[in-house]
């Protein structure tokens, strides 16, 4: 590790202005390959081009390079090659994502609970997930819902009079009536509900390279996770299950269909840990979720530079809804939701991902 350490220092001594915070990801992501005996000598320039490609404004061949003339201090970024189209940044190498691993120490299905604990053990590096507030404000939006009456209680202020509970609210008045008594506001009576989503949900998020592009400052990946920390908040108060799958050029189940209202507190930790690297291959994600029976309410968050997007059009078919986040204008990504009765957004720090169920 001290060695990749040493190394970056060179690069960005030779290169001048460089991202820092790139600079750190390409440690993690060394550190977390090392975990899988995925890193050699070799390999190491390759990784760090791929992590700093971005700030470079080059394809990770390019930035390969860029990086090796820098070494040797004859190459400065100016002479760097121009930025290429987004076509031309998508990347096939193969890369473990962190339910990669997770998954090599616990079984697949594990709970939330038992794979941060995995994730503590490893010592992997993590960054702050913070999500905006995320308050549901009516009954009837979001995800089809089955509603359990909680309890009945008095009539207040601004209440909706759809939550009236009219055989009680009447038997109050009528007995007003006969004692001929005044009818007040305590004489109403509302039902209190408890929410539960009738489906799972699985969300399945982009972790690819491209996801440590910075937008205004921040990673495309940092807001996503916002994004979803609040979505899990929300699901949480829905009693409702949701599935959180990563992939790259591969994908698998950071956690399978888990309640957040029971394991918030865990899913929230892990995204703190979740990392970017890798080429992309989104149908490796439909094809983990179809073959899981997972075929309608999927949420996929990803820029859409994927390898194989035929393929992944003709998997899309196999879906009753995909809904999709889009970090960046994608018209492939819009065709993929349009396919399947889906909705397209395209991602901020405040858009709301329950209201693509509404």
């Amino acid at each position: 590790m001290n060695k990749v350490v040493e190394l970056l220092l060179a690069i960005s001594r030779c290169l001048g202005g460089v991202s820092t915070r790139s600079l750190i990801y390409a440690v993690a992501d060394v550190y977390a390959r090392s975990y899988l005996g995925d890193v050699d000598e070799k390999k190491l320039i390759e990784v760090i081009a791929q992590n700093l490609a971005g700030s470079l404004g080059a394809t990770p061949g390019e930035a390969r390079k860029i990086i090796e003339a820098a070494l040797l201090c004859t190459s400065p970024l100016a002479e760097a090659p121009p930025a290429p189209s987004l076509v031309a940044s998508v990347g096939s190498e193969k890369a473990p994502t962190l339910a990669h691993l997770v998954n090599r120490h616990v079984p697949v299905d594990a709970t939330p609970r038992a794979k941060l604990e995995v994730i503590r053990r490893l010592n992997l590096p993590a960054e702050a997930v913070d999500e905006l507030g995320g308050r549901i404000y009516a009954r009837g939006e979001g995800l089809a819902l089955k509603s359990a009456v909680r309890l009945v209680k008095r009539y207040y202020p601004n209440a909706s009079v759809t939550d009236v509970d009219i055989i009680r609210t009447a038997m109050s008045i009528s007995r007003k009536s006969l004692q001929g008594k005044p009818i007040s506001d305590e004489d109403f009576y509302l039902r209190e509900y408890t929410y539960i989503v009738d489906k799972p949900v699985y969300v399945a998020l982009d972790v690819s390279g491209s996801m440590k592009e910075y937008v205004g400052g921040v990673t495309k990946l940092r807001v996503a996770k916002n994004v979803l920390a609040r979505y899990l908040r929300q699901m949480a108060d829905l009693r409702g299950f949701v599935s959180l799958v990563l992939f790259n050029t591969e994908a698998d189940f950071l956690w399978m269909p888990y309640p957040p209202y029971k394991y918030l507190r865990e899913m929230l930790g892990i995204l703190k840990y979740v990392y970017a690297m890798g080429g992309t291959e989104l149908a490796s994600a439909l094809e983990l979720l179809h073959a899981n029976n997972a075929s309608r309410e999927v949420v996929v968050v990803s820029d859409g530079r994927t390898n194989d997007p035929e393929r992944v059009l003709q998997l899309a078919r196999r879906f009753r809804r995909i809904h999709v986040v889009a970090t960046e204008r994608s018209q492939f990504l819009r065709q993929v939701a349009k396919i399947t009765g889906g909705r397209y957004r395209e991602l901020t720090p405040a858009i709301d991902l329950l209201g693509l169920h509404s």
